[in-house]
């Protein structure tokens, strides 16, 4: 079953972008306007949740600590996602395949935001599906709606069940990328592709983002 799409605008300020599961693609945006990357610049830096997860191993685990000076790859979505979800998933898979050095070492993590569904353990299973490397995390929805408030992401939305009982969730569907300063200065839609990644991830290893001009910010400083 298809369920709405709700989009909030304002990317530039705030990477709020929210979609439903079921079919909708986003587009790549054109990398003349993005400094030529594949992703929306932010008019802000935005810094690392540091929510209290839960890793696939049962262990407590703070992104910002834990990922503290590493190019660090935040996505929100749910294990039972018929689309966005799988898609991001392989796509960030092969473009890790395809590189070396420490763009091909960039963590991945993925927050469950369907906490009914999406335990440790049935999210270990899923990620080892796409690369084994990827982090899997898991909290209460209270502590997930304020990490995705601290990336100025909508909270997720849960669908009225069908008759089988199953139930699709609209939830944030770009990843936050934290560079090597522990901040979020550009977020990445549903739709950019492997080779986008495989180009764009070793320059955000080593940027320097007081070099960089975001659109519509000009005379401003980073």
């Amino acid at each position: 079953m298809i369920s709405r799409r709700r989009l909030l605008a304002g990317l530039l300020a705030a990477p709020a972008v929210a979609a439903s599961c079921g079919g909708a693609r986003g587009e790549t945006p054109d990398r003349s306007d993005n400094a030529g990357f594949a992703g929306v610049l932010l008019g802000a830096p935005l810094p690392k949740p540091t929510a209290a997860f839960t890793d696939t191993s049962g262990e407590p685990f703070n992104v910002a600590e834990r990922t503290a000076g590493e190019l660090t790859l935040l996505f929100f979505g749910y294990t039972s996602c018929p689309d966005v979800c799988p898609v991001h998933l392989s796509v960030l898979a092969g473009a890790l395949d395809r590189l070396t050095g420490p763009a091909a070492r960039a963590n991945v993590a993925f927050v469950g935001v369907d906490t009914a569904r999406d335990t440790p353990e049935v999210m270990r299973r899923y990620l080892d599906q796409f690369d084994q490397r990827f982090i899997g995390l898991t909290a209460e929805p209270s502590v997930i709606d304020g990490a995705l408030a601290t990336l100025k992401m909508p909270a997720p939305v849960i669908q009225p069940p069908g008759q089988d009982g199953s139930y699709s969730v609209d939830h944030a569907s770009q990843i936050a990328v934290f560079t090597t300063d522990n901040l979020c200065h550009i977020v990445y839609p549903f739709g950019v592709r492997r080779q986008d990644w495989v180009v764009d991830l070793p320059r955000l290893v080593d940027i320097d983002w007081s070099t960089v001009q975001v659109p519509g910010t000009e005379g401003a400083q980073r």
